[in-house]
């Protein structure tokens, strides 16, 4: 983990003496030093740093003018470094992560760093929650607009068949065959209506009349001549048709 960091002082002393400061930190990169205000609005918006050591009392404008002239719509850490201590309180109020008072040691200057590193942390964990949040939301809108279940009446019986059950789908009429684990079941509809309610990340349609769940493939073998050979666990040797080869060529690819 590492933090970009900006340096605001109109004073050289006082940024050598971050400079110094920041040596031991590896994963602390400078990224700039500014003279005065001015400056460091213009490199704050231009080079957006994770953290800021900004002098409050400077020729041209102070650290909390600064601040107002940002225009980011994720703001940096603001590490106060001042030798007027009446400022605090203002400070805190504009969430700065520490007010360090001239002249600071090491020990008080790496306090504010831990600071900066523990609110980097936190802040990187949000977000991987977040994206993880996201994906999972991905996850499961993709499932609830695919078919989890087909369910239809049959001579007023309920039949029901799990996606994850069927093994490959075969048109017979205006029927489709669904060759599940538990055996064959009759179901009324198009392959095209079918297809479109099955998830595409495990159903793959390799001929007009035939429709496999890649998850129960066991091999398949390309023949040469566009057209390929499929051999799904059961023992079952089902062939594509040619018109379906870029198809089956870019779910291939994405296969696991």
């Amino acid at each position: 983990m590492s933090i970009r960091a900006l340096i605001v002082d109109d004073e050289v002393l006082a940024r050598k003496r971050i400079l110094s400061l920041l040596e031991p930190y590896e994963n602390i990169q400078v990224i700039g030093q500014c003279r005065n205000g001015s400056e460091a609005i213009q490199w704050i918006n231009l080079k957006e740093p994770d953290l800021v050591f900004l002098d409050i009392q400077m020729p041209d404008k102070t650290g909390f003018q600064v601040l107002e002239e940002i225009k980011l719509s994720r703001f940096p850490y603001i590490i106060f470094t001042t030798a007027f201590d009446e400022f605090a309180i203002k400070a805190f109020d504009v969430n700065a992560l520490d007010y360090l008072l001239k002249p600071f040691d090491e020990t008080r200057f790496g306090e504010a760093l831990n600071r900066a590193f523990q609110q980097k942390e936190w802040q990187n964990t949000v977000k991987i929650q977040e994206k993880m949040l996201s994906i999972l939301k991905e996850h499961e809108h993709q499932k609830s607009h695919y078919w989890q279940i087909i369910e239809w009446k049959d001579k007023g019986k309920t039949q029901k068949v799990y996606a994850d059950d069927i093994l490959c789908c075969e048109s017979d009429g205006n029927y489709v065959v669904l060759q599940t684990l538990r055996g064959k079941f009759l179901y009324r509809s198009t392959m095209n209506f079918l297809g479109d309610n099955l998830d595409p990340r495990h159903f793959l349609r390799i001929h007009r009349s035939t429709i496999i769940n890649y998850l129960y493939v066991k091999r398949h073998k390309y023949l040469q001549n566009n057209e390929f050979l499929f051999f799904m666990k059961d023992g079952t040797e089902l062939k594509s048709s040619k018109s379906f080869k870029d198809s089956i060529i870019s779910f291939l690819e994405k296969a696991p």
